[in-house]
């Protein structure tokens, strides 16, 4: 299941990024005064795109570190190999 939602904040990060870049094109068109990226934040529409897009890439990496503490705690509890030749 972890795995899962790993995908999913993925899948999630590429739609905002969409939409986000989608909100600045059409926004931006014809306003071309607004090139500069902090200036285009001032819309509306585009800022809640970006933050959409960082919400999603809070959740990837809450996912992954959590994937990541599973992993170590896993390997910690593996049992030694013995040595070899015995």
């Amino acid at each position: 299941m972890l795995v899962e939602q790993i995908e999913i904040a993925q899948a999630e990060i590429v739609l905002y990024r969409a939409a986000y870049e989608r909100a600045t094109e059409e926004e931006t068109a014809d306003r071309p005064w607004l090139r500069d990226p902090v200036e285009r934040l001032t819309i509306t529409r585009i800022a809640r795109a970006l933050s959409a897009e960082l919400d999603a890439l809070e959740r990837f990496r809450l996912w992954a570190a959590e994937l990541h503490y599973l992993q170590e705690e896993a390997r910690a509890r593996r049992p030694c190999a013995p040595p070899a030749g015995s």
